[in-house]
């Protein structure tokens, strides 16, 4: 997203970029979680091979336990982040179609929509957790608390869904005024231009 003086003519660009680097910063702590917890998984798969190995046949006891609570963390911690950098599953052959007014109208709803599935959504799975902490919910073999992983769920809902809301302001105010500077919405690179960078990397490898 730009970040130059120029995206920061208008009062509503301010205060979207100030928004955007702040709400960053905690998409950014999110995602580095969930790559240390990415991380930490692979190094525990590493350690319960060598384990079962003939010789040693002494398996890590409540492996498939860690592994149920670790992998709530990276797969949903890195959400908002995926979502600012427009990485996200897109329907790109009729979006990358589209050009001006109709492209961020097209953008702002679909904003609206996912905005509307995570505000659903949320409530949901902070019930999960409120059972799970009432009830002392715990897992089978080494009885790890399940609390703090359901309660990663709705944490991370929160975040994407700040994250949506701004992409909306952001769409929206690009409909107003499609000469402004983008500010808060990601720019998605087309096929055929994430193609020729794909191209442009095997040559520079091969050279």
């Amino acid at each position: 997203m730009p970040k130059s003086e120029s995206a920061c003519a208008d009062g509503v660009g301010r205060a979207l970029q100030h928004a955007d680097r702040a709400l960053s910063l905690i998409e950014n702590t999110t995602n580095l979680i969930a790559g240390i917890l990415v991380f930490c998984l692979m190094m525990l798969e590493l350690v319960q091979v060598v384990l079962r190995a003939p010789w040693i046949d002494s398996p890590i006891f409540g492996h498939i336990d860690i592994i149920e609570i670790g992998m709530v963390g990276f797969t949903i911690l890195s959400i908002a982040y995926v979502q600012r950098l427009g990485g996200h599953v897109r329907m790109e052959l009729l979006v990358s179609a589209l050009k001006g007014r109709i492209l961020w109208a097209v953008e702002m709803i679909g904003s609206a929509l996912t905005a509307l599935v995570v505000v659903v959504l949320i409530p949901g799975s902070y019930a999960h957790f409120e059972r799970a902490f009432a009830f002392g919910d715990s897992t089978m073999d080494i009885e790890l608390v399940t609390w703090p992983a359901k309660l990663v769920v709705p944490v991370a809902l929160s975040v994407l869904l700040l994250r949506v809301l701004l992409q909306f302001l952001g769409y929206f105010r690009m409909l107003w005024n499609p000469q402004l500077p983008r500010v808060a919405i990601p720019i998605v690179a087309s096929s055929s231009d994430r193609a020729k960078e794909e191209i442009e990397m095997a040559r520079d490898l091969s050279s």
